[in-house]
């Protein structure tokens, strides 16, 4: 660790300045390291540099920013390599095992004293970043719970059957809709599936060894079990295995690495948001959709974790001071946040007249980013997916509204825990669950048959001693 440190030290103590600021001080210039999503938008350095004309005007700051795998993230963490922003998360880069062990700046008093629009934009999020009560990393807010949802094709259902898409529905409810298509075409199978699953049918809960030890939502004392003694995961599979022999499902399916390709299916899963319009573009589909959710919105430490920025460890006051009020620009300022999350007006995107924006080509083609990858998708304008289908510009402020009304808290607080110790029963376990996991997912197999088989297994490789080491480690963290 004290490698690590003193190599975050000397990088960002050599961060340069590289001019002067309005006010006639040095503009710092901070390297931001941010998650790539797979690839790296080809107009970057113009959307940058475009970004950096701004910023170093209004704040003296500008960026180098990185778009960089997941793998050079980690290796950037394993290395000790300079860096003044990361992106860190509860699924890349995990904020709950660098946070602890010192990697990151603790932010908690420089954030308060020294961006207080940014520390009051954040507001009740904060909790997620909080390890024995300081602050290690900037929430990206966006949407910080799982709603998921059924995707339908409404010319058909609504059109053509005159059958009603209610705005949420319990998963059960999708059977008469299937069974409606099959009657229809018989040789066709109306459930988009491939190896992966439903797409949100697990968020139901809380996934501590994903995804075999789990903790079920709405308990008012959080347990630690085994996935199959869930009632609502073992629901869903006994439903699929129902539905993949009632042929609604490809006999396939647990083989096919995407549907994505075939545009027929009427119905399909996502996971997304209230008011989230990126499933229902009629060009992309050659019908309307209209989407019911299922489940949530559920709200954990681990998905209020979906996006952060942290700050070096080693960086010193003034290049953390200068982190953090970039941060704050983008927090507070819309049109610089736009840049960043879509591009260079006129080029890459369009405003509105609602006030939503919309992707030129040259903008999905070159610079066609997650708000995620950048900063707040709340202080984002929204975006449209064309001039007649409009996004509400008002969109955010209703998903947390949601969030207040309808979403289901995990009651675990800040517990994280650390599989270091258990690796060997961990790797054992995940062995086993993966020569099951595509069948039963996909219904292909009857869970009825394959769990007792999957629990035997696991219980011969040390099931029960992780279960135990975990609910163990739950209740230190809820007694705190």
């Amino acid at each position: 660790m004290a490698v690590i440190f003193a190599l975050c030290i000397t990088g960002c103590a050599s961060s340069s300045a590289i001019g002067k600021d309005p006010a006639g001080g040095d503009i710092i210039n901070l390297r931001f390291v941010t998650y790539d999503n797979g690839s790296v938008p080809l107009d970057a350095k113009e959307v940058i540099a475009a970004a950096n004309k701004v910023s170093a005007e209004k704040i003296g700051v500008t960026i180098n920013l990185e778009f960089q795998s997941k793998e050079k993230i980690n290796l950037i963490m394993a290395s000790g390599e300079y860096y003044d922003m990361i992106f860190t998360s509860s699924w890349i880069n995990p904020y709950d095992k660098f946070a602890p062990a010192g990697m990151f700046y603790d932010i908690t008093d420089l954030v308060k004293s020294e961006t207080p629009a940014l520390y009051e934009s954040v507001g009740e999020y904060w909790d997620c970043a909080k390890v024995d009560g300081r602050i290690y990393a900037v929430p990206t807010l966006k949407d910080m719970g799982a709603e998921d949802m059924f995707r339908f094709n409404s010319d058909y259902y609504e059109g053509k059957k005159g059958m009603t898409i209610p705005e949420r529905m319990d998963f059960a409810q999708l059977e008469p809709y299937l069974a409606a298509y099959k009657d229809d075409f018989p040789d066709k199978y109306p459930l988009a599936m491939d190896k992966s699953g439903v797409a949100g049918y697990y968020n139901c809960v809380q996934r501590v060894v994903d995804p075999i030890i789990v903790i079920p939502y709405g308990q008012d004392t959080p347990k630690a079990v085994p996935f199959w003694e869930c009632t609502e995961i073992m629901d869903r599979y006994r439903l699929l295995h129902k539905w993949y022999e009632a042929g609604y499902i490809h006999p396939d399916a647990a083989t096919i690495d995407s549907t994505a390709a075939d545009k027929t299916f009427p119905v399909r899963a996502g996971v997304a948001w209230k008011g989230y319009m990126g499933y229902s573009n009629p060009a992309d589909w050659g019908f309307n959709v209209k989407t019911s959710v299922y489940d949530g919105p559920f709200l954990s430490r681990s998905s209020e974790q979906g996006a952060m920025t942290a700050i070096c460890a080693g960086c010193d006051e003034e290049h953390a001071t200068a982190a953090l009020k970039y941060l704050e620009l983008l927090a507070i300022d819309r049109k610089f946040r736009d840049i960043l999350g879509y591009g260079i007006e006129g080029k890459h995107f369009n405003y509105l007249k609602n006030g939503t924006v919309l992707r030129t080509a040259t903008g999905s083609e070159r610079y066609n980013t997650k708000l995620y990858q950048t900063g707040s998708g709340v202080n984002a304008s929204v975006e449209s997916i064309s001039e007649d289908v409009l996004s509400d510009p008002d969109q955010w402020e209703k998903v947390y509204e949601g969030y207040r009304q309808d979403g289901i808290y995990s009651k675990t607080g800040d517990f994280y825990y650390d599989p270091t110790p258990k690796e060997d029963i961990i790797t054992a376990l995940t062995a086993i669950y993966n020569g099951y996991a595509a069948e039963l997912r996909t219904g292909t197999s009857n869970p009825d048959k394959v769990i007792p088989e999957i629990k035997a297994r696991m219980e011969k490789a040390g099931l029960d001693e992780l279960v135990s080491d975990i609910q163990e480690k739950l209740d230190e963290s809820l007694r705190k």
